[in-house]
């Protein structure tokens, strides 16, 4: 996976920051199954809310879509959804699961509390498409995440019923042989949310500093 990222920095005033995720495509048990095969993801914050784009290889609205947080210490072992995905050790705070067949209400946002994972105060929100990506947006809050933090994540691609993760962008491998076999995640993928506004005030001052002793 290659990651390219960009940071705006503003002096008087925080502006979006932006990272670019790169997965290796045609990586699939299928590759006839280009719409579940991750291109790319961006992460997307304003200081107050989250935007997760997902680009795939084509677009077919069966594709179903799992987005997996680890924000803190602890953390679940398995996928809200409960579909047969190893996380390879990887504990995980917060849950979206989504599909994009229906216009509306398609997207389910879960957080895992006091051992289990809390669908009794789970909340439904709308994904948006354009072309071949999909996107969502939450607010940095209900992530546990303000200014400056680093959370980790992975993406996943999905059929219906029980089926595993078919793309995991935290593989640039097969993340599994089969319908019938659980995928397996690699290393999770890291962001930083936008420094508070003092900070990136700090960045501009250092920077015109180092330019005037040059």
């Amino acid at each position: 996976m290659r990651i390219v990222s960009v940071l705006a920095i503003g002096v008087l005033s925080a502006s979006a920051s932006a990272s670019v995720y790169t997965d290796a495509t045609a990586d699939l048990f299928d590759n006839g199954l280009s719409n579940l095969d991750i291109a790319s993801v961006e992460m997307t914050d304003n200081g107050m809310d989250l935007t997760i784009s997902v680009t795939t290889a084509s677009y077919q609205n069966w594709t179903k879509y799992m987005i997996m947080f680890n924000t803190v210490a602890g953390g679940a072992t398995s996928n809200a959804w409960s579909r047969p995905i190893d996380l390879a050790g990887t504990e995980i705070d917060y849950f979206i699961g989504s599909w994009v067949d229906a216009p509306s209400s398609n997207s389910q946002f879960v957080a895992y509390e006091t051992g289990a994972w809390n669908w009794g105060a789970a909340s439904t929100f709308t994904n948006s498409v354009s072309g071949n990506t999909v996107s969502w947006t939450v607010s940095l809050a209900s992530l546990g995440l303000s200014a400056g933090q680093t959370m980790w994540f992975d993406v996943a691609t999905s059929g219906g019923g029980n089926d595993p993760g078919v793309d995991h962008l935290s593989r640039s491998d097969m993340a599994t042989t089969g319908w019938g076999t659980p995928s397996v995640a690699g290393a999770f993928a890291s962001y930083t949310v936008t420094p508070a506004p003092g900070a990136i005030a700090l960045l501009g001052l250092v920077g015109l500093a180092a330019r005037r002793r040059r």
